[in-house]
C-alpha cells in the first residue's frame, strides 16, 4: 500500500473517529433526558414530537457527510530573487519585467507558489553576519507585481530568508500580507514557520503548503519565542507534515536542500523525501541547487529534488533552463501532473517550445531512471505529464 493511501486512509479514519466521539455524546445526552422524563413525576414519557426530534439528531450525527475534498489546480516554479543582477534590471524596466512572458501559464492555475530568495524589506536593515557569502534584498515594491502576476505563496523556508534578521524578516511577512500573498516557511517563532499556508478554493478544495530548510546558518533557524525559518529537521518536518495531513486533504512540502550548481541528488535529499512521506505529504517539491534534478517516486510520492530558476539572472545555460509544474489534486490524491520546461533569458522566464523543449525534457527525463514520464503536446505546448497509479 503507497504512503498516499495510507496518508489518505489516516485522515479518513480520524474523522470516522471525531464523528463516532461526537455520536456517543449524543447517545449519553439523549438517554440521561429519556431517563429524566420517564422518571419525572406526573409524566407519561416524552412527548412524541421531542422524542422524535432527538432520535432525528443522532441519527443525522451518526449517518456523517461525506468527504468533500474537492477539486485544485496548482502551479509551481523555482527560486524567484529580485536581488543581485535582478535588482538592476527591476530598477531599469519595472517591477512586471520578470513576469512578462509568464503570465499566460500563470493564470490557468487556481494557486502559484514559488520559493522567494531575500526577504522584500527596505536598506535601514542591517545585514545578517551569519550570512556567510552574499545577502540578499528584493526591493518592497516587487510585491504587488509578483501578485499580479498570479504568485499567491512564497515560500520562505531558505537560507536567505533572515539575511537582514527579524526586523527584515518581519517586514517582508507585512509587505507580501499586504499584497495578498501567503507564506510559508517562516515566522516568528517555530510554531509560526512551521504552520502551513492554506489553499482554499471556492469550491472546497484545501491544499497546505509546508515550507523547511536544510541548508544556511543554524541561527537562521526559528525557535521558541525566536524568529526565523523552519529548519528541516526530521522530527519537525514529520511532525509538521502529519498535523497538516490529519487536517487537510492535500498537503505540498517545498524542501530548501541540495547543493549549490549540482544535479546529482544527496542521500540527505532522499532521507528528507522519505520524511516527508511518512509523514503524508502528496507531493515534495526542491529549490535550492538552483539547476534541475531529477525527480523519484519515494514511497508512492512524486518528488522533485530541483525545480532549478525561475525568476533569477543566471549566465549558465544550466541555470537558464528550469520546470514548472502543473498539478491537479482530486478526490483525495494528487490526480495529475505536468512538467513543463523553461527558459529564463536576462532574467525573465518564458516557456520552451518546439524541438528545444522536446530536446530538453527528454534529456531531463533521463535523470528519473524508473519513473514512467510520457512526452505529450497540447494547445501549442510540449511537455511531461506523469500519472499516479490508482
Amino acid at each position: 500500500m503507497s504512503r498516499l493511501v495510507q496518508g489518505r486512509l489516516k485522515r479518513n479514519l480520524a474523522r470516522r473517529q471525531a464523528a463516532f466521539l461526537t455520536l456517543l455524546g449524543l447517545l449519553v445526552i439523549l438517554s440521561s433526558v429519556l431517563v429524566f422524563l420517564a422518571t419525572a413525576p406526573g409524566n407519561g414519557g416524552a412527548p412524541p414530537s421531542e422524542f422524535e426530534a432527538a432520535v432525528e439528531a443522532v441519527e443525522e450525527a451518526g449517518a456523517g457527510r461525506p468527504e468533500t475534498v474537492g477539486t485544485v489546480t496548482v502551479g509551481l516554479g523555482g527560486d524567484v530573487t529580485f536581488a543581485l543582477e535582478m535588482a538592476q534590471l527591476v530598477e531599469a524596466y519595472g517591477t512586471s519585467y520578470p513576469w512578462r512572458n509568464l503570465g499566460d501559464l500563470l493564470r490557468e492555475y487556481r494557486f502559484v507558489l514559488v520559493n522567494l530568495e531575500g526577504p522584500l524589506c527596505g536598506s535601514m536593515h542591517g545585514v545578517n553576519e551569519e550570512q556567510p557569502f552574499y545577502a540578499m534584498r528584493g526591493d518592497v515594491s516587487c510585491a504587488p507585481s509578483m501578485a499580479e502576476a498570479g504568485v499567491d505563496v512564497v515560500c520562505l523556508g531558505n537560507d536567505h530568508a533572515m539575511d537582514f534578521g527579524s526586523p527584515g524578516l518581519e517586514e517582508a511577512l507585512n509587505v507580501l500580507r499586504m499584497a495578498g500573498i501567503d507564506t510559508a516557511g517562516a515566522g516568528s517563532s517555530l510554531k509560526a514557520a512551521t504552520e502551513p499556508a492554506v489553499l482554499r478554493d471556492e469550491e472546497g478544495g484545501e491544499v497546505a503548503v509546508l515550507s523547511f530548510s536544510d541548508v544556511g546558518p543554524a541561527s537562521y533557524a526559528a525557535g521558541e519565542g525566536r524568529a526565523g525559518v523552519a529548519p528541516a529537521e526530521n522530527t519537525v518536518v514529520e511532525e509538521a507534515v502529519r498535523r497538516a495531513a490529519a487536517e487537510y486533504p492535500y498537503v505540498v512540502v517545498f524542501m530548501h536542500w541540495g547543493e549549490i550548481g549540482s544535479s546529482e541528488v544527496t542521500e540527505r535529499q532522499r532521507e528528507l523525501a522519505s520524511v516527508c512521506a511518512r509523514g503524508g505529504a502528496d507531493l515534495v517539491v526542491g529549490c535550492h541547487p538552483h539547476v534541475v534534478q531529477g525527480m523519484e517516486v519515494v514511497e508512492g510520492i512524486p518528488v522533485f529534488y530541483s525545480l532549478g530558476n525561475l525568476v533569477f539572472y543566471s549566465q549558465s545555460e544550466e541555470g537558464r533552463r528550469s520546470i514548472f509544474l502543473g498539478c491537479r489534486f482530486a478526490d483525495g490524491r494528487l490526480e495529475r501532473l505536468e512538467v513543463l520546461p523553461i527558459l529564463i533569458e536576462a532574467g525573465r522566464p518564458a516557456l520552451m517550445s518546439g524541438t528545444a523543449a522536446e530536446d530538453f525534457l527528454r534529456a531531463w527525463s533521463e535523470r528519473c531512471p524508473g519513473v514512467d514520464l510520457a512526452l505529450r503536446e497540447a494547445d501549442g505546448r510540449t511537455f511531461l505529464q506523469w500519472t499516479p497509479a490508482p
